[in-house]
């Protein structure tokens, strides 16, 4: 087995990111090199649980883990107030104390209600992201922002709290469907286009060998994606700068997005390449960019096959008042990471409504 390991350096909460095939045999190992020991709660959902579930326990059992599996509701519905208190119930009821860990196995979501419960239990306790899905490979399990959503956004409730250790492991992604995988890609192709240009181009020239799991490809994907973000959580990690908010390219449509549609029909990675198409073209418009740059993203995406284009059945007057309750918006005011070219980005306050409306009606 070849382990990559990228160091995320955000001080006394400093943790490795481990990437390799194979590698959650060896997670029991791993986390007993970095201290972490006692007991093990595993916040899963059926679904992963029957996929993937006896190994993992298999792995922690074998060095001496106490392992117990908390299932919780599949996708975005495990995200709430009422799912946390639940966790918070099995937690007290097992005696978990602040030496105990939380290991979050499954995709974004379960990484983020996993994350939640252990930043609020007992103030914070010991976790751990086993992220089973591309997008959360590359995106959601790195970084330490964790949240639940409301009803009036997605997210809107949470805080920033870093895993003591994430575990990467490719194996897992070979249960996905091919349309888990492009929605993971968008968030790769969301790296280049805003972050890194080399990267943008590797990706235009290489993801049919991602989408069909190829490990050369597909680890240097994943292993780039993690540089790129872990060196911009480096240097902003509470998103207090204005650096961190460049990750959030494509994502004031596309949380809006997801918000209208409570969460169902788009895939996040979706949405965000919705989101990511409807934000350049409005850098376009204000100047920011050149046409190229829009024409250029459309066209990966869509020879990606993701969507780029809104519904009929969108609302669009309501798609822009879910942006201004979009976290990043400061008194009403809609903020957004924009392209300026491919691999260069800047986070501009206040869009113009009367320019986002513009776009939105393309």
């Amino acid at each position: 087995m070849h382990l990559r390991k990228v160091w995320a350096n955000i001080g006394k909460s400093s943790y490795p990111i481990y990437i390799g095939k194979g590698v959650c045999e060896s997670i029991g190992r791993l986390m007993r090199d970095i201290g972490l020991g006692g007991k093990c709660a595993i916040v899963t959902n059926r679904t992963v649980w029957n996929l993937h579930g006896d190994g993992v326990e298999d792995a922690l059992l074998s060095m001496g883990y106490d392992v117990y599996v908390l299932r919780v509701p599949d996708g975005e519905a495990c995200k709430s107030l009422d799912v946390a208190v639940q966790l918070y119930e099995e937690l007290i009821n097992r005696e978990f104390d602040r030496s105990s860990v939380i290991l979050a196995l499954g995709g974004g979501s379960i990484g983020d209600i996993a994350g939640f419960v252990a930043a609020t239990y007992m103030r914070g306790i010991n976790l751990v992201q086993v992220p089973t899905t591309l997008l959360a490979q590359v995106d959601a399990a790195i970084g330490g922002k964790v949240a639940i959503n409301h009803p009036r956004g997605k997210n809107l409730i949470g805080t920033f709290y870093q895993p003591r250790m994430v575990l990467i492991d490719i194996k897992f992604l070979k249960s996905l469907s091919t349309r888990d995988i492009r929605s993971g890609l968008a968030e790769i192709v969301k790296y280049g286009a805003i972050l890194n240009g080399d990267f943008f181009y590797f990706v235009k020239e290489n993801w049919e060998k991602i989408i069909s799991l190829r490990d050369r490809e597909l680890l240097y994907a994943i292993e780039m994606s993690c540089r790129i973000k872990v060196r911009i959580v480096e240097k902003d990690e509470r998103d207090e700068r204005g650096i961190r908010a460049l990750l959030n390219f494509g994502h004031t449509v596309g949380h809006a997005l997801e918000s209208a549609y409570h969460y169902s029909k788009l895939r996040h990675g979706e949405a965000v390449s919705i989101g990511m198409c409807y934000e350049a073209l409005i850098s376009v418009k204000m100047g920011l960019a050149k046409e190229h740059v829009y024409r250029e993203l459309v066209h990966v995406l869509e020879e990606i096959g993701l969507p780029v284009r809104l519904s009929d059945d969108v609302d669009l007057e309501e798609l822009i008042e879910r942006m201004r309750h979009d976290k990043k918006a400061l008194d009403g005011e809609i903020r957004m990471a924009l392209p300026k070219d491919i691999g260069e980005g800047i986070f501009v306050n206040n869009v113009p409504i009367e320019v986002i409306r513009e776009a939105l009606r393309i």
